[in-house]
């Protein structure tokens, strides 16, 4: 995988800062990661690229720019079509109905997360660390809802024998005014 120093040199002379290319060269790693951690995770990836990684995409949509010189004609054309595509879909999501906007954008996020795997030079032993992370984010993950689950039987139990006991006390005084 290229490095960031070697990401930011492809950005030379443009007007985007070190802060929000870090972010989006960051952001790239971790929607690969989440990508393969599975379904659960489409929130966390939409947000992602919604505050990391649009910002950049929407500005470099053109393939004039001086960044793609050299660039595999091929793969840039499907990257820029990723782009179109989903300024295309941004435009249009107050007409469509709320499924089929996610649905359309998960699959242009989908297609370009495979790219972001050629563009950015994955290697085998970057997508065997990315995998290694998404199943340790996935037992994370659901850890945590096992956790919740039983903090919530709790919860109800607790509330239940609260309730139980409250009415028995309601059911004693009325007894004892009788």
């Amino acid at each position: 995988m290229i490095t960031f120093v070697q990401f930011s040199a492809n950005f030379k002379g443009t007007d985007f800062k070190d802060e929000e290319l870090r972010k989006f060269y960051d952001s790239v790693k971790k929607i690969i990661i989440l990508r393969m951690a599975g379904k659960m995770s489409w929130s966390e990836i939409y947000r992602l690229e919604e505050t990391c990684q649009w910002p950049i995409l929407h500005r470099i949509g053109d393939p004039a720019l001086s960044i793609y010189k050299g660039a595999d004609k091929d793969l840039l054309e499907r990257f820029i079509h990723t782009i179109s595509e989903e300024n295309d879909l941004r435009k249009k999501k107050a007409s469509l109905d709320r499924v089929k906007y996610w649905s359309l954008l998960q699959s242009v996020i989908d297609e370009r997360t495979s790219l972001f795997t050629q563009v950015f030079g994955f290697h085998k032993e970057d997508m065997d660390y990315c995998e290694k992370a998404a199943q340790r984010y996935s037992r994370i993950r659901e850890k945590r809802i096992k956790t919740r689950k039983m903090m919530w039987k709790i919860g109800i139990g607790t509330g239940a024998a609260t309730l139980t006991g409250a009415a028995a006390l309601w059911y004693i005084s009325k007894k004892d005014k009788k």
